[in-house]
């Protein structure tokens, strides 16, 4: 993912093999991680299919039931004994994913997979990660890192991000009173170094944080500062300073990102990210992680895997809206390149995939057009790809303080929040539906490319197009 986070403001981080804890660099017994896929699911499944209320949140089965979303196989949690049975082998089994019915394993032996493998209900076990030193990723100076903003504020109100909103024309919908109030929108990223103490963010309704990289460690601890930067478009809620796209939406926090390393278990991170997230009820997600190399020996993700359905992390992510959210992924920052530059996954169905755009200006005028590091697509299976492009300059850093900055990373989160304040003017939309009508709404829905996509959304348009929708649901229903 380090090539696809944002350009500047990123800190070097590094992950902790030995989940919570924190040992010194020379202690450290390098490890392995493995994926293990899972036969089936037991017996037991056609009763646990009648009671969500075991496993889903009532938040997620509301969501379910409001779109009219029935509950399937992969919202079946993992079969416990099976966890147990491959925790007996002598390994430690870290996390589970029940939409992909796999386990990340870990060990320093590892001939103990042997015994995984010889287990009834294992179908693989694939090596994911390989980690040989582990140097802690813990900022202990973080509170020292703070600036003071200048004392004259800004004279208009959304300030640092004023030309971001008024780019998707989606003043009209705060004008509204839709500002995100009553959504929940999970935040999968590398790190939220300080957010918690930025004077700047303290507006911000964050409803809680998950390590999933090592668990037990604060999301605002972590040195990786791509998250704070990430939520300021979008949940920032100081006037005068900055005002993002969703002000008074709720958050959720979560760590997928290694920083230290790019391994194939960070697929694996974001997985369990975003299945945390639909079960504490999120509506929108905003990943502006991507992958399209590993480290050695894991290599480089080939053109034809971008497909939605080959890596783990897009099949996960073109789950989603089947879930009843929607995605909102960065397409990556790799838009030099010859071919087809989208990352996973950004290659993922039924999921709002982000490009950036400005106004450029030369001596012949100013134009507005695709960042020259955008990602181009499309899909291998010959999918439109980005979906829409959007603006993304301006931020808060780790240290307080508003600054400029780019990245398909920064766009993303920019259209993320207006997703989540057209929802909240459409709550009788599907999550489908809110993904159909931001891509129609687009300056170039009419001849989408794979460079601009659908164009720049138009979010007073989008509105608009929604309420005639939810009429037309409305007269149907009622027939």
């Amino acid at each position: 993912m380090k090539r696809i986070l944002l350009l500047f403001l990123m800190s070097t981080a590094v992950s902790l093999c030995a989940a919570g804890a924190e040992p010194e660099t020379e202690q450290f017994v390098p490890c392995y991680k493995y994926r293990v896929y899972l036969k089936d699911k037991g017996r037991r499944t056609a009763s646990l299919m009648k009671h969500p209320e075991r496993y889903l949140s009532p938040r997620s089965i509301e969501r379910r039931e409001k779109q009219g979303l029935a509950i399937d196989y992969t919202d079946l949690p993992v079969n416990g004994k099976y966890i147990r049975g491959v925790a007996a082998t002598g390994v430690e089994v870290l996390l589970r994913s029940r939409w992909n019915n796999t386990l990340v394993v870990q060990c320093e032996d590892t001939t103990l997979m042997d015994a995984v493998r010889a287990l009834p209900f294992v179908k693989e076990a694939v090596q994911v990660a390989h980690y040989e030193k582990s140097p802690l990723n813990i900022n202990k100076d973080r509170h020292g890192m703070l600036s003071q903003e200048p004392s004259n504020p800004d004279t208009s109100y959304y300030a640092q991000g004023a030309s971001q909103i008024s780019s998707l024309n989606g003043l009209p919908l705060h004008e509204a009173g839709f500002r995100g109030e009553g959504m929940c929108i999970a935040v999968i990223d590398g790190g939220f170094l300080n957010t918690d103490t930025i004077p700047a963010m303290q507006n911000t309704r964050i409803a809680g944080s998950h390590n999933f990289v090592m668990p037990g460690v604060s999301v605002f601890d972590w040195n990786n500062d791509h998250g704070q930067a990430v939520l300021s478009c979008m949940g920032a809620n100081t006037p005068h300073v900055m005002v993002g796209t969703a002000p008074e939406a709720e958050y959720w926090l979560l760590i997928s990102e290694d920083g230290g390393s790019e391994q194939p278990v960070e697929e694996d991170n974001w997985t369990a990210a975003i299945e945390f997230a639909d079960s504490i009820g999120a509506d929108v997600i905003n990943s502006s992680l991507g992958y399209g190399s590993f480290d050695a020996p894991y290599g480089k993700v080939p053109s034809y895997e971008h497909n939605g359905r080959s890596r783990l992390v897009s099949r996960t992510a073109s789950m989603a809206a089947s879930k009843g959210m929607v995605v909102c992924c960065a397409a990556g920052n790799s838009g030099e390149g010859i071919l087809s530059t989208i990352s996973v996954p950004a290659d993922a169905d039924n999921i709002i995939t982000v490009g950036s755009v400005a106004t450029l200006y030369s001596k012949q005028g100013k134009s507005r057009d695709v960042m020259f590091f955008s990602s181009r697509g499309g899909s291998y299976d010959g999918r439109i790809k980005p979906d829409v492009v959007c603006e993304g300059l301006n931020v808060i850093g780790s240290n307080g303080t508003r600054t400029f900055s780019y990245g398909t990373s920064i766009s993303t989160p920019v259209m993320c929040g207006m997703v989540a304040s057209l929802w909240q003017a459409l709550p009788e939309l599907t999550a489908t539906e809110i993904i159909d009508i931001v891509r129609r709404s687009g300056n170039r829905a009419d001849t989408p490319d794979n460079t601009w996509g659908y164009g720049e959304p138009d979010f007073a348009k989008a509105w608009e197009m929604g309420k005639a929708l939810a009429a037309q649901k409305a007269a149907a229903a009622g027939n």
